[in-house]
C-alpha cells in the first residue's frame, strides 16, 4: 500500500527556526527538511502510512511545541520526483 506523503509549511518563533529544523531533521517520517526565505520558515515532507498518522505526526511534532507558531500541512494526491 502506497504511503501518504504531505508537504509541511512551517512559521517559527523568532530565533527558533534552528531548533525546529534540528527536530524535523531527526524524526523517521521527515524525508526531507528544509530552511527557506519567505513567507515560512521551514518546509518538511513528511510520510505516513495514512492521512491519520500525517496528522499525528504533524500535531504531535509540531502544533503541540512553543517553538512553532503556525504550521500549513497540504496532501500530496500525484508526485513525479526526480532523482
Amino acid at each position: 500500500m502506497a504511503k501518504t506523503k504531505a508537504v509541511v509549511l512551517v512559521n517559527t518563533e523568532v530565533g527558533a527556526d534552528d531548533d525546529v529544523f534540528n527536530m524535523l531533521a531527526n524524526m523517521p517520517e521527515v524525508k526531507a527538511v528544509y530552511m527557506v526565505y519567505g513567507l515560512y520558515d521551514i518546509v518538511a515532507v513528511i510520510e505516513g502510512d495514512d492521512k491519520d498518522s500525517v496528522y499525528n505526526i504533524v500535531y504531535r511534532a509540531l502544533r503541540s511545541s512553543p517553538k512553532v507558531r503556525s504550521t500549513l500541512t497540504m496532501i500530496v494526491v500525484k508526485d513525479h520526483e526526480k532523482r
